[in-house]
């Protein structure tokens, strides 16, 4: 990692990735090519994880995961007597076309065009269900009844079995959208 130049200058708090290890590929679109305040590179030990790891998440082995701090999160949980396993901030969820079955990767984001925008908010993630606390509170139960995921660059969406509509949420950076979509797959295998 390097310190950025404009025009020559080197502005303060500015860090670019030169390169990433290659059991980090997953994180690779998100961390090349842009720049870095030290605030955020701070950030990162929590949210990126290897090859190695998010295969293992996917497997179940919930061991790999870096837990969310202190957050809303403990208001959310201790209601449910949950933990909090994944935390993914700002995000925007819509409602789109019915999914296939499975879980599968699509490299491109998710077509907004498609899609009806409905609210904004942050995403919890704990062993038995997605919550997505907005103006109208989503809950998605993490049960057999959850038939496909689909990871975008930019968005994960899930469906439900019984219901018309997908669930998207938009705005994941892809490090995060495959890390989710590790979560929720080691998380189905293990239900069945």
């Amino acid at each position: 990692m390097e310190q950025g130049r404009w025009l020559g200058i080197r502005p303060r708090d500015r860090f670019f990735f030169r390169a990433i290890g290659s059991d980090y590929r997953n994180a690779e679109p998100d961390l090349t090519a842009r720049p870095f305040t030290k605030a955020k590179l701070a950030g990162l030990a929590d949210s990126c994880y290897s090859d190695a790891d998010l295969a293992a998440i996917a497997t179940g082995d919930l061991s790999r995961l870096h837990l969310p701090g202190s957050t809303v999160a403990q208001v959310l949980f201790p209601q449910t007597r949950e933990a909090c396993h994944v935390q993914v901030n700002g995000l925007t969820r819509a409602q789109g076309a019915s999914l296939p079955v499975g879980v599968s990767k699509i490299d491109r984001p998710a077509d907004r065009r498609a899609l009806v925008l409905m609210d904004q908010g942050n995403l919890f993630i704990s062993e038995q269900r997605l919550i997505f606390p907005s103006s109208t509170h989503t809950i998605i139960r993490i049960d057999r009844k959850l038939i496909g995921i689909h990871t975008f660059t930019d968005a994960v969406a899930v469906q439900r079995k019984g219901e018309d509509k997908a669930t998207y949420f938009l705005g994941f950076e892809t490090r995060q959208a495959l890390l989710v979509t590790a979560y929720l797959q080691g998380r189905l295998d293990h239900l069945r």
